[in-house]
């Protein structure tokens, strides 16, 4: 019996352990993601006078958008997602799960 179906039974484990597999290591990975900075300007600039406009902006390759918040000399970074969900990071936590190309934001 298994004489006649080796190839199938071939195939079928050749499937199974083939899809064990996985090259998508982005998705478990604890490398940082980055990101692009948009444009910088100064918050204390007067003519700021929109929300988020005069906010240093980066543009992350995990498709988020995150604004740089400066509120008494302490940091944080509001990101949006795709679906505009938002989440707040610390300094701290932002520069663990992100940073800019060619330069590490410290």
């Amino acid at each position: 019996m298994f004489y006649k179906h080796w190839k199938i039974i071939t195939l079928v484990l050749t499937a199974l352990i083939w899809g064990g597999c996985s090259d998508d290591s982005s998705s478990n990975s604890k490398e940082p993601i980055a990101c692009e900075l948009d444009h910088m300007w100064s918050p204390d600039d007067p003519s700021c006078t929109k929300p988020y406009s005069c906010t240093e902006t980066y543009y992350c390759h995990d498709k988020v958008v995150c604004f740089l918040e400066t509120v008494d000399k302490t940091k944080t970074f509001d990101c949006r997602d795709e679906q505009d969900n938002k989440t707040i990071y610390t300094e701290d936590e932002f520069n663990s799960k992100y940073y800019v190309k060619s330069e590490r934001i410290h």
